[in-house]
């Protein structure tokens, strides 16, 4: 094995324009499926690294709620301990830490007390939560810290446990240190503290009622599997849960199902808004390793075809069959890892390329930063392994097979082609690079064709001129009973700022990352059918919002201050809110109920994109801000004559002119906060392109090479012709011809692969069809052309054969 190897390495260094060539393709390919592999694995396959057993955790979903659950529910299934080990709630929101005096804005976590050990997350100093410090509302102020925050803030001291510091003004004892490798129960968090679910308001001024309230459906949560118990199983018993509460508790539980989701599947974190990009890049990535092999492949075969007279000779000296096959495969795996060195290196760097694809000006606290781990490299190995044995062993198997009397004889040149079997094996290699070409060009295509058709789409709200300003003064002491005369006067002085031209509040703005929250909704006079889900989304928002984000209101008036308290209970409804419930007839005046309040509407607002761009027209209500709604942290929106961002500093200035302990956590243009849902198309459609042109190019150097290998071997052919009066443009057509009818086999090929593959594209397109005609078109024409261009030299050249020349080379 080690005189193979050595041989390899000569072999390869006497041909370092053919050896360059093959790794860099080889590398392309291999670092384009690292890099996405350790993407899928890190932010959908294994989300939570540090956590111990991940195999056996998943997650409890309702069909209400958005999915949330209520903490009751989730203890009554942590009582099923026939197939349940353990259940755990948390729930994120940002948080201000002040150590030494100086504020930081991190992301924080509710937890419920056992979260710690239910992950098997054991900290570095300290303990987790004690069993009764997630009972008592308020009672508990303790906090655990995450290691890099102990690092950056009190400089790894280890006498930390015990020190009190300021979380949202107020004091809470430090008692653990949780380690390095956890970074909280969500994909790509950067958790950097963690309270008791008592704290529930202090850190994140949510009411205690959902402590024990199963109408209280906003709590994420882990749930573990007793050991040996499939998903199936723990589904079945959710099931049965499910009956069971319904008929204990009716008012809150008929009609609520869960259901148990593995960590892939989960419907609030980066698996939901990464998780398909991902999967479509890494069948593209795979797709453009295929092209690869292909391309590896076929110039193995037109390297091997010139080395048929000394392979014939060691035949003839002896040497078995097997023995040239295992040299050949030696030197196709040795070229196989010096490209999957050089893709390991390239993907090293581009791992860590998802921030490229965020928006400039939005500052984001999600941890984006991978390295390749362990599973990925022995996946790439393998990957790389089977590449080297698929281009390697077909070239071997038909190198070490000749006719040894017709090679070795006098004169034998001719038999260098390789023979019939050898051209058509190149040519069938060559049209399946077309073929799968063609498929990532016309998949990347439809998604940046879609990408144009989204900026197109009416969205119901204009983002451009809208300064964002996120707010949390229940930090600072405030009350639902006090916040709102603190968010009539910020109303005030924010409008009257020069450059202002409209100030709003909401607690919540369409197109972001975030969710919307959804609350049940009872129409008078109409009776859900069974099974409908009455849960419908809704913002809290303050009077002038419509006009701040110019949203029109197709009916009906705005908001106004005196919609407070002590005034009847009001709602503005969305049109498609108005047309589900009466259609054809006017929804002023009628009444429903959310949150066990009865309102009235007073105004009919356009519908508009709220999660998605493609989402479908559905109902969305907005409710007053004055009227005791749960929401006491709002934010801040305003709409500049100038440049958004231009205006921070005087916002600041102003909130803290009027109250110096409150402080905008993070201000930003509403336009980068709505581009963000965009954030996984653009980056899969970014990528899609980069990848198809790769495909491109090494589809255009394969119809190259065997073109041009073609036209070396049929050099005395082509003499022959032009000494018995054939013209040059008689041999360029007809080596046009030839590789064209190649590149055009493939097309037809790769339009019937296409046609049946693009539908899976559906949920990344834009008013753009699977099917789109443009494209269709307008992809094999640019692949065609790219192919003629890669015959055109190949062909310029037999055209230039001098046949004195060629008949005297005989």
């Amino acid at each position: 094995m080690l005189a193979d190897l050595r041989f390899a390495l000569r072999q390869l260094a006497k041909a370092p324009l053919f050896t360059g060539v093959a790794v860099l393709s080889i590398g392309l390919g291999i670092a384009a499926n690292a890099t996405v592999l350790c993407w899928l694995r890190a932010l959908v396959l294994h989300p939570l690294p540090g956590v111990a057993h991940e195999e056996r955790l998943t997650m409890l979903v309702s069909n209400v709620g958005g999915g949330n659950v209520s903490l009751p529910d989730l203890r009554d299934l942590g009582e099923q301990r026939a197939v349940i080990a353990g259940v755990e709630a948390s729930m994120p929101t940002a948080a201000c830490l002040t150590v030494d005096r100086q504020p930081e804005w991190l992301q924080a976590e509710i937890v419920t007390a056992g979260f710690f050990d239910l992950l098997g997350v054991k900290p570095v100093l300290g303990r987790g939560f004690l069993p009764d410090e997630d009972q008592k509302p308020g009672g508990n102020p303790v906090l655990v810290i995450s290691e890099s925050l102990w690092r950056r803030r009190f400089g790894a001291d280890p006498k930390v446990l015990g020190r009190v510091v300021d979380l949202n003004r107020r004091d809470f004892t430090i008692v653990g240190v949780a380690p390095a490798s956890f970074a909280g129960s969500m994909s790509a968090a950067s958790i950097d503290a963690w309270a008791p679910a008592s704290m529930i308001w202090e850190v994140r001024n949510q009411d205690a009622s959902f402590l024990d309230n199963r109408y209280a459906r906003g709590w994420l949560n882990l749930v573990r599997l007793q050991p040996g118990v499939s998903l199936a199983q723990a589904r079945a018993a959710v099931a049965a849960l499910d009956a069971q509460l319904a008929k204990t508790y009716p008012k809150s539980n008929t009609g609520t199902h869960h259901r148990l989701v593995p960590l892939s599947e989960c419907p609030w974190g980066a698996q939901t808004v990464m998780g398909p990009a991902l999967r479509l890049l890494l069948a593209v990535s795979l797709g453009v390793l295929l092209i690869v092999t292909a391309n590896v492949a076929n110039l193995l075969l037109a390297r091997a075809a010139s080395r048929q007279k000394e392979i014939a000779i060691r035949l003839a000296a002896g040497a078995s069959r097997a023995r040239l096959v295992r040299q050949f495969l030696t030197e196709s795996v040795l070229l196989a890892a010096l490209g999957a060195g050089a893709g390991v290196l390239l993907a090293g760097w581009t791992v860590d390329s998802v921030p490229w694809f965020l928006p400039a000006d939005l500052p984001i606290t999600a941890n984006f930063h991978f390295s390749l781990d362990g599973p990925t490299l022995a996946v790439v190995v393998l990957l790389s392994l089977a590449a080297g044995l698929a281009f390697g062993l077909v070239p071997a198997l038909q190198a070490t097979r000749p006719d040894l009397l017709l090679v070795l004889k006098e004169g034998g040149r001719s038999s260098s082609a390789g023979g019939p079997a050898h051209h058509r094996l190149r040519a069938i290699l060559v049209a399946a690079e077309m073929a799968v070409a063609l498929v990532l060009l016309v998949g990347a295509g439809l998604c940046v064709k879609g990408m144009q058709q989204a900026r197109q789409i009416d969205i119901g709200f204009r983002p451009d001129h809208v300064l964002l300003g996120r707010l949390q003064i229940g930090m600072n002491g405030y009350t639902r009973e006090t916040g709102p005369a603190f968010y009539r006067k910020a109303r005030q002085r924010l409008a009257a700022l020069p450059g202002v031209e409209e100030a709003a509040l909401a607690s919540w703005f369409p197109l972001g990352l975030g969710g919307c929250k959804g609350s049940e909704a009872f129409v008078e006079g109409y009776t859900p059918p069974p099974g409908e889900d009455p849960t419908y989304e809704f913002a809290i928002i303050s009077p002038r919002y419509f006009e701040t984000l110019r949203i029109p209101l197709l009916a009906g008036r705005d908001f106004s201050d005196q919609d407070d308290a002590a005034a009847d209970k009001v709602a503005i409804v969305n049109q498609a809110f108005a047309q589900r419930f009466w259609p054809g007839q006017d929804a002023l005046g009628r009444k429903f109920r959310a949150g066990g309040v009865w309102r009235t509407i007073v105004g009919v607002a356009k519908t508009g994109k709220y999660n998605r761009l493609n989402e479908a027209a559905w109902p969305f209500f907005y409710l007053p801000y004055q009227q005791g709604v749960p929401d006491l942290d709002l934010d801040l929106c305003l709409r500049t004559a100038g440049a958004p961002t231009g205006l921070a500093t005087s916002v600041r200035q102003a909130m803290h002119d009027l109250d110096p302990g409150v402080e905008l956590r993070q201000v930003l243009p509403l336009a980068a906060h709505a581009s963000l849902v965009l954030f996984p198309h653009r980056m899969a459609s970014a990528l899609l392109m980069l990848l198809g042109g790769i495909a491109l190019v090494l589809a255009a150097m394969g119809v190259y090479a065997v073109m041009a290998h073609a036209v070396s071997q049929r050099t005395q052919e082509f003499g022959v012709r032009m000494a018995l009066g054939a013209r040059p443009g008689d041999v360029l057509r007809q080596v046009l011809r030839q590789g064209l009818a190649l590149a055009l086999a493939g097309l037809a090929a790769g339009l019937g692969l296409a046609l049946a593959v693009t539908h899976l594209l559906a949920g990344f397109l834009y008013g753009v069809s699977p099917f789109d005609p443009v494209t269709f078109v307008g992809v094999p024409v640019l692949l065609g052309l790219v192919a003629l261009a890669a015959c055109w030299l190949p062909a310029r050249r037999a055209t230039r054969v001098d046949p004195i020349v060629a008949l005297r080379s005989e």
